[in-house]
């Protein structure tokens, strides 16, 4: 996958462009990828995709709005779907300035030689999001592209959004978010060196510090399952600040079930399957310890061993 960061990229070629913020690349988000790559296939055509690095709503916001996932994984997720071109720009003053008319003319039609367009029911563009699916269908007919409109997905009676997603992750709530992600809710980075006091405790621990930008489960223990080297393992995993033993950094502690090996600095991508139960100061490490053996009772229950 070939990726660009500017608007000034030019196609070479005639391609299928889909068009979306793809925080996250949930399962609405996926149907417009898959829609648009069976589109590339049938006209032998590249698949690229114009996306945001960021939510656009953060241009316009005074408080930072949490991502789903790290741009590095967002960018993954849509190569393994199939994207050949990624044209991921910053929300700026350039693209929100931009007349709907002039984002689909001069920039999809012209620049991308777009041949067919794919986005989903309630993509806007444009200044002040006056663009619209319709016009966007209005403008790329009469110049000889055809458009997809894919409809909104649904969980249950729910449409599914990035938003409703914070809030699940926020709440704890893996089990919601998976099914609006259509897999686990994960964090991905480079092992780091700890106290080494769970190790002391019998729990040895893998610890990493989540990237800043992106929404947190809440604090708390999950069972989790973590991904490295080619190795799948499970244990729990708490969130938090550590308050037992006074730490103000917010970290993700990994135990790992039945595993001895030394993995730090290197990179592992932690999935949160279940919220088992809030961060809890205890009134000492001994306490603790006590706990965590419970929780670890616990998690070995739900994962069936």
């Amino acid at each position: 996958m070939d990726i660009f960061d500017t608007l000034s990229y030019r196609a070479e070629r005639p391609c299928v462009v889909a068009l979306g913020c793809f925080d996250g690349v949930h399962i609405g988000h996926q149907a417009v990828i898959k829609e648009a790559k069976l589109h590339a296939d049938k006209l032998a055509l590249p698949l690229c995709v114009f996306t945001f690095a960021k939510p656009p709503k953060s241009y316009f916001s005074k408080e930072p709005i949490p991502q789903v996932c790290s741009i590095e994984d967002k960018f993954s997720l849509l190569e393994m779907l199939g994207v050949d071109i990624l044209i991921s720009v910053q929300p700026s003053k350039e693209i929100f300035s931009m007349t709907a008319e002039s984002f689909v003319r001069d920039f999809l039609l012209t620049d991308l030689k777009a041949k067919h367009v794919v986005c989903g029911f309630n993509y806007t563009f444009g200044v002040g999001g006056t663009g619209n699916t319709s016009l966007l269908q209005k403008i790329c007919e009469a110049n000889g592209a055809t458009v997809s409109i894919c409809p909104q997905q649904k969980v249950g009676d729910v449409t599914v959004s990035s938003s409703l997603i914070r809030d699940a992750v926020s709440a704890g709530q893996m089990d919601v978010a998976s099914g609006y992600l259509g897999r686990q809710f994960s964090i991905t980075s480079d092992v780091i060196s700890g106290q080494h006091l769970a190790r002391k405790l019998g729990f040895p621990t893998v610890n990493i510090i989540p990237q800043a930008e992106l929404v947190l489960p809440k604090n708390g223990v999950y069972v989790t399952r973590v991904m490295f080297d080619d190795q799948t393992r499970y244990g729990i995993t708490n969130v938090g600040l550590r308050p037992t033993v006074d730490t103000h950094i917010l970290c993700a502690e990994t135990h790992l079930f039945d595993f001895e090996g030394d993995i730090y600095g290197k990179k592992i991508t932690v999935e949160f399957l279940k919220f088992i139960r809030a961060e809890t100061k205890f009134p000492s490490v001994q306490a603790m310890a006590q706990q965590v053996r419970l929780d670890i009772e616990a998690a070995k229950k739900y994962l069936g061993n």
